[in-house]
């Protein structure tokens, strides 16, 4: 059954989520009535319960004289009736000054992933910048030693990538400028995917040198879209086992199996990120099984043109308020200092 809601049930829709976030119990209908701001009867305010009820707003568990909003319910509170809270300047200055410019883009990713997890007393994501679109701007080839050159590739985004190549013999520095001057005449200004693909067209002459055949031979791993680890950071406060839900640690079973497997993580975010710069999935809305008894908040973070998602997962009992401003600060603090 679906049509609009009147006011009243807008009203004691939004008293009832408020309630259950603050309390995790069923909320009565007496309990909403002594509010002041309702103005409603006991007998109103069953009654416009048991409307939402039959609508699938809210849910009757058990034997309990109290509701609880079910995903639809929770879903028509986002879209339609929430408002959403100033950051506390605790938290402001909390993550900014731990999210510092002296730190390289995987500490910050790291850092911030625990932050928000601290500050947000949910399990936190950050995942890193996918780098298939970003710009190569140079390449610079340093000497380590005799068998080993340090390849660093510089993005237009800021961002820089390191990788050491292994050589047979020490290879001389006006060869390795020449080598260094050949590979950025012929890849810079390309994107990373567009390198990996077609870098054998572009100096596939010259593989017959060693250190360019060892270039093009790794070239997979140097110019890969993402890090060949920490794609993922995650952040896991101690806090998160204080949510009722959560006090049975079996209860976290299924969020423990997804944390296993970085490639499903990369996938739910990357999901979320190409809809909308927020997006908010509530318990059935996640097509991850073993999320839909969970929700799921991300904020994608942008450098140069390339992204990345920072995100909470909780129960579906979260507060939607404080958290969605929360996790869309983290995701501009960390553009902010990747670009800087």
């Amino acid at each position: 059954m679906s049509r609009e809601l009147s006011q009243r049930e807008k009203e004691v829709l939004r008293e009832v989520v408020h309630d259950f976030i603050l309390t995790a119990t069923p909320v009565a209908s007496k309990f909403i009535a002594e509010k002041k701001s309702v103005g409603l009867s006991s007998a109103t305010v069953r009654h416009v319960m048991a409307q939402l009820e039959e609508f699938g707003f809210l849910n009757h568990p058990h034997t309990s004289a109290g509701r609880i909003p079910t995903d639809k319910g929770y879903r028509f509170y986002l879209d339609t009736l929430i408002s959403l809270d100033s950051l506390a300047e605790e938290d402001v200055a909390e993550i900014s000054a731990g999210l510092s410019s002296s730190l390289d883009s995987g500490e910050l990713l790291s850092e911030a992933s625990k932050l928000l997890g601290k500050v947000s007393k949910q399990l936190s994501l950050v995942s890193a910048p996918y780098l298939g679109d970003a710009v190569l701007t140079r390449i610079e080839l340093v000497s380590l030693n005799a068998s080993k050159i340090l390849v660093v590739i510089s993005l237009e985004t800021g961002l820089i990538k390191t990788i050491v190549l292994e050589v047979e013999g020490e290879v001389g520095v006006s060869k390795l400028a020449r080598v260094n001057s050949l590979l950025n005449e012929r890849l810079s200004g390309l994107r990373l995917s567009e390198v990996r693909g077609t870098i054998l067209d572009r100096v596939g002459e010259f593989t017959d040198e060693e250190v360019i055949g060892k270039f093009t031979s790794m070239r997979e791993r140097i110019f890969a879209p993402m890090p060949e680890t920490d794609k993922v950071h995650i952040g896991m406060p101690q806090g998160l086992l204080s949510h009722p839900e959560f006090e049975l640690p079996e209860n976290l079973k299924g969020i423990l199996e997804i944390l296993g497997d970085e490639n499903v993580i990369l996938h739910i975010l990357e999901k979320s990120e190409k809809v909308e710069p927020i997006t908010v999935k509530i318990g059935s809305e996640n097509e991850e099984e073993k999320l839909k008894d969970y929700s799921l908040i991300t904020a994608r973070y942008e450098v140069g043109g390339v992204t990345g998602t920072v995100g909470v997962v909780g129960p579906r009992r979260m507060q939607y308020s404080r958290l969605i401003p929360l996790v869309d600060f983290v995701a501009k603090v960390i553009s902010n200092k990747l670009a800087s």
